[in-house]
């Protein structure tokens, strides 16, 4: 690949109007270009970038054409935060169930990577468990110092990785070591461009507070094929079992209910055994949570980043508004009304009862602010160590929801 190729590829995405002109964006591509020309160097040892900013200004974009227009030579893998983790966790359970295993497998396991994968081009890098935040510094610690460059985007900027989180002192280690290894970069944007994606002829419905058109719905996508219970098979020889059909197209479509997904055991491995298993996700009984039902919420914002990842579908049914789903965990500090409220109603239609409108609004954590409509109106309680992150994750997870119902979702660039 040419040095142009990244410039070439952003161009094109204007061109056909998948993305809108962007100051800040034309000069990160600009910044990722170098770094891949840097990478085609025998003699120069780059550092790779750390790209922070609001929800939907266009992260997860330009990191996917930053990892599709490599070099040849270039070994790069381009993976969500969540799975790398499972991967982590998976290589850690073999090396310790070796009857050789001594010492610490971090350090060979970060060699491994390195030797698989030159550039780690992460999205939705997030810390938010102790067990993660304490392997970094050692994973991360070897696969630089074995040459590795990464390349990663988030909601937060460096210094507000697992805030408040239990132990935090041990983790500001590599805090330090991220802002050595990686340029840190905000990517400036106020409106979410998801909010933005397609016409209502281009959109499908994707959040029912109405149960017969939620199915309604279901038996269009599924052709009304009969639904019958299947088994997914997990890492680590767990199994998923949800309800499942081929529907339009040779289209797998899953159905399962919030209790079944988000109330019981399951994590990461489970959410992306599904989503890489299916095309689309009818999800029934989203509610209005309460406050300390953050666990639930967290499972719910990891399966719809793994959704997202992989371009699969979920379709949700609530007994409220989507405004109402997470107004117990960020509840908003004034009421929606008046100029505020006419912009909800713009930005996002809600199927139900005769039509209802919600949305969620700007928060402002620390210095960040994420918002899931590009308004800058009202802001939102904060709360400690995994909450803050909770909020953040809500105002994306919502975003996200949001584009799925764009008819263009399954398409890739």
């Amino acid at each position: 690949m040419s040095k142009t190729s990244l410039q070439a590829a952003y161009k094109a995405l204007l061109a056909r109007q998948r993305l809108e002109p962007n100051p800040s964006q034309a000069a990160l591509v600009a910044r990722l270009a170098r770094l891949q020309t840097d990478l085609t160097i025998p003699t120069v040892s780059p550092k790779g970038v750390y790209i922070y900013g609001s929800v939907g200004t266009g992260k997860s974009r330009i990191a996917d054409l930053f990892a599709s227009t490599f070099a040849p030579s270039i070994s790069s893998r381009r993976i969500h935060f969540h799975e790398f983790i499972m991967d982590i966790h998976t290589r850690l359970h073999h090396a310790r169930s070796q009857a050789s295993f001594s010492g610490d497998p971090l350090l060979q396991i970060g060699r491994e990577i390195r030797d698989e994968s030159r550039v780690l081009c992460f999205d939705e890098f997030q810390v938010t468990d102790i067990a993660d935040a304490l392997i970094l510094r050692r994973l991360f610690g070897s696969f630089w110092r074995s040459g590795g460059v990464v390349v990663a985007t988030s909601n937060r900027m460096p210094e507000e990785l697992y805030w408040k989180g239990l132990n935090r002192d041990l983790f500001l280690p590599f805090v330090g070591e991220l802002k050595e290894r990686c340029e840190i970069w905000r990517l400036d944007g106020k409106e979410d461009y998801r909010m933005k994606v397609g016409t209502a002829d281009r959109r499908v419905d994707v959040f029912f507070t109405n149960e017969s058109e939620f199915w309604k719905s279901l038996v269009h996508a599924t052709g009304g094929a009969e639904m019958i219970e299947v088994t997914i098979p997990v890492m680590m020889n767990r199994q998923l079992r949800v309800w499942s059909a081929t529907g339009r197209n040779g289209k797998i479509v899953a159905r399962s209910t919030f209790e079944d997904l988000c109330q019981k055991n399951l994590g990461s491995p489970d959410f992306y055994a599904l989503c890489k298993a299916t095309n689309t996700v009818y999800l029934s009984s989203l509610r209005n949570f309460a406050a300390d039902e953050l666990d639930f919420v967290r499972r719910f914002i990891t399966l719809v980043d793994l959704a997202y990842e992989t371009k699969t579908r979920i379709i949700c049914l609530s007994s409220v508004p989507l405004s109402e789903v997470f107004s117990n965990i960020v509840p908003s500090r004034i009421p929606i009304q008046g100029e505020l409220k006419d912009d909800l109603v713009r930005y996002l239609t809600v199927k139900g009862e005769g039509g209802s409108s919600s949305s969620m609004m700007t928060t402002f954590i620390g210095k960040i602010e994420w918002s899931a409509t590009g308004l800058t109106k009202a802001s939102l309680a904060s709360g400690g160590a995994g909450e803050t992150d909770v909020g953040f994750a809500i105002g994306r997870a919502i975003s996200r929801l949001y584009e799925m119902g764009s008819k263009d979702y399954h398409l890739r660039n």
